[in-house]
């Protein structure tokens, strides 16, 4: 009955929330729920004991169609507020300037990292930029960004792995005013403070 990576057998142990996880085949269903739940007077069921709750895992998707409206987009762009004439510098991994949703919305590229060249191979600057500009054009206009008028300049401060330094970021954000930049986009971490 161990089916990875979640069973009760080979356990996930959640300790900050007080929980475990747990997944089973739909064969082995009845089966765990009867160790889950203890029958009760007139036929009902209860947790057993020891077991507080018993739920259903949920199940999530990205929503980029619904949390771009949650911020009021449907609004600016019927006040015909979209981007246009806005220079979003977008410093990250790069951005896919070949990508159905930015390819006519990726207007430079500049290179602060080790890397090579422009090219984003771990995918954070494309999906970054898509969140910004993104025309919704692969999604049939299901997945369109906040700013679908804006134009994009790639600015690869990280390297092909999604590492960099602090001074190919502060390079980045020069390279960014240089360019008249509106709007800089930094979405990255450090574990230590900055």
């Amino acid at each position: 009955m161990c089916v990875r990576p979640v069973t009760p057998s080979c356990g996930a142990r959640f300790p900050t929330i007080d929980a475990d996880a747990l997944r089973t085949s739909q064969e082995g269903l009845v089966r765990v729920w009867d160790v889950l739940t203890d029958p009760q007077r007139g036929g009902a069921r209860a947790a057993a004991s020891g077991i507080g709750k018993v739920w259903l895992d949920g199940v999530r998707e990205a929503g980029l169609d619904r949390s771009v409206r949650q911020i009021g987009t449907d609004r600016a762009w019927e006040s015909g507020y979209d981007g246009t004439g806005v220079k979003i510098v977008v410093l990250d991994t790069g951005v896919d300037k070949t990508h159905d949703d930015l390819r006519t919305h990726v207007v430079g590229e500049k290179i602060f990292s080790a890397s090579p060249d422009a090219v984003d191979r771990v995918g954070h600057g494309t999906h970054v930029a898509s969140i910004a500009v993104g025309t919704g054009a692969k999604s049939g206009g299901r997945f369109k960004g906040v700013a679908p008028g804006a134009k994009v300049i790639s600015g690869k401060v990280l390297d092909d792995e999604g590492y960099g330094d602090d001074s190919a970021v502060i390079a980045g954000m020069e390279g960014a005013a240089a360019e008249g930049a509106d709007v800089v986009n930094l979405s990255l971490s450090s574990g230590t403070p900055s």
